[in-house]
């Protein structure tokens, strides 16, 4: 069996071809090579391949990034200053309570409607209790016994201290703290100064 014969015009490049053999006569190692020589005159185009770029993918997906946490750095002055009055009663009252320290807080009040109020707890676990955000001070003196003993000495010491609550920390920085103290009812009232000496207004 023959397909019916091309001719070419004597202007093409391409050679005539006449009687190309049908594929079913195409068979066996010669037919195989007949089927690509007729393949390759009858359709020149079939002789360009393209060609295909494999890319290789690892099935292990990467590892991720280990992110070390930051470093807070230690401030060369303490947030807040302590008067000797209540230095000395923050000491008393965390060593007859075995307390790890106490937390200058700032929060709504719990006597008047709508407003804040200033106000101390102590703390019995400084782990549990505290952040990262809340600050220390110290409750140590300098060997001089007058200097208050500064954070680059006091960081890491792990004694106990007064501790500021992030949410009290911008309203009291620079401040000075002192204390009001009743021993009957046992409540102690903080009193905050500003850098000018005036006491602070907690809604103000």
């Amino acid at each position: 069996t023959t397909v019916a014969q091309r001719s070419c015009s004597s202007s093409s490049n391409y050679p005539t071809l006449s009687a190309i053999p049908a594929p079913a006569q195409c068979y066996g190692d010669e037919g195989r090579r007949r089927r690509r020589l007729c393949l390759s005159v009858g359709n020149p185009v079939a002789t360009h391949h393209r060609t295909r770029t494999i890319r290789s993918f690892s099935s292990t997906p990467p590892s991720p990034r280990k992110s070390s946490p930051p470093t807070k750095m230690v401030p060369r002055k303490a947030a807040l200053a302590l008067t000797p009055k209540s230095r000395e009663i923050f000491q008393k009252l965390i060593e007859a309570t075995n307390s790890q320290g106490i937390i200058l807080k700032y929060e709504i009040s719990s006597q008047h409607a709508l407003r804040m109020a200033f106000k101390f707890d102590l703390i019995k676990d400084a782990k549990v209790e505290l952040t990262d955000q809340d600050e220390g001070v110290s409750l140590e003196l300098s060997p001089d016994g007058i200097t208050p003993k500064p954070p680059s000495e006091s960081w890491n010491d792990n004694l106990p201290k007064l501790y500021i609550h992030s949410a009290a920390f911008m309203k009291v920085l620079g401040g000075t703290l002192d204390v009001e103290f009743n021993p009957e009812t046992g409540v102690l009232i903080p009193k905050l100064l500003d850098r000018e000496g005036h006491e602070m207004e907690p809604n103000a």
